[in-house]
């Protein structure tokens, strides 16, 4: 008889989501770069650039929640029952395990997550008895619930029968050998990478040339009213922009300094010294030194 049974969420129906929404927040602050580029007033040109504005970070975040999704597992063991969900790990020993049975068993419905979208139901509420539920699942129906001592976990196999089937074997066995609680949240990650001086410094860099990229052009902008951004290939002049369009840079600096980031994290989850980690890192403190040369250069071309 097997020991160890790993179950899935479903993900089909999140993976369309989130691409979806992915592919859509591009193509929106596609579209309103590109009708930027025409604005010639100022709140116009906001208005245009908001949909890029946004899709800085929630594309992202979208993109996290799609890699979480398709890296999420339930397992179990004799010993220990091990729920991942990208980043976050939580390991419960079975002695631990008070009870496990479905959610519609609970007399009150239980309440669901309230920021939640399919593929990432995630969050923290509350059980009747007022202990925490933490949910790990990819949808809001047909949810199981774990129960500890200390809070409950909302899960969401594919197959409940055959995950309580399962449960239900290995509890007969008996553990051998009670493992060891562990929870893994992202932000140990976070704080990991905190305590590296190296990776710290970069990190914040590439922050702080963002930032006063953006505060040099709200400074400038007011200033002046029009921008030239160079000579054409046959040595001619370029037609003046409106000043403002110089927002463009600050946003592919935050833009750059986020995908950057968030890649180093991956890289720096498996490797703390990963080469990868440390040369995207240090790619956007240089992206952002090049976005501060660029307005010093457009300033001083004036």
């Amino acid at each position: 008889m097997s020991e160890s049974f790993t179950f899935y969420p479903p993900w089909r129906t999140g993976l369309f989501f989130h691409l979806i929404a992915i592919l859509l927040w591009i193509a929106g602050a596609v579209w309103g770069l590109w009708r930027a580029t025409s604005a010639q007033v100022g709140p116009i040109f906001l208005l245009y650039l908001s949909p890029a504005l946004l899709a800085v970070p929630l594309v992202p975040l979208l993109v996290y929640r799609l890699y979480t999704l398709r890296n999420a597992s339930y397992t179990l063991e004799r010993d220990r029952i091990r729920l991942q969900w990208g980043w976050r790990i939580e390991t419960i020993p079975t002695d631990v395990a008070l009870w496990i049975r479905p959610a519609s068993d609970l007399e009150i419905p239980l309440p669901l997550p309230r920021l939640r979208w399919p593929g990432s139901i995630l969050g923290v509420r509350r059980l009747p008895d007022g202990r925490p539920v933490e949910f790990l699942a990819s949808r809001g129906v047909g949810l199981i619930l774990i129960g500890t001592a200390r809070k409950a976990y909302a899960i969401s196999p594919s197959d409940i029968n055959a995950f309580l089937g399962a449960y239900q074997q290995l509890i007969e066995l008996g553990s051998l050998d009670p493992s060891q609680a562990e929870s893994i949240h992202p932000s140990f990650l976070f704080a990991r990478v905190w305590s590296a001086i190296p990776a710290r410094l970069l990190l914040l860099l590439g922050a702080a040339l963002s930032i006063i990229s953006l505060v040099w052009a709200m400074i400038v902008i007011p200033r002046v009213s029009q921008i030239s951004l160079g000579f054409t290939a046959l040595g001619q002049p370029r037609e003046p922009l409106p000043a403002i369009q110089m927002m463009f840079l600050p946003v592919f600096s935050f833009f750059a300094y986020l995908v950057n980031g968030s890649l180093g994290l991956f890289f720096y989850r498996s490797d703390r010294n990963h080469p990868w980690a440390y040369l995207l890192w240090s790619a956007s403190v240089l992206v952002g030194m090049l976005f501060l040369l660029a307005i010093f250069f457009i300033l001083r071309s004036r």
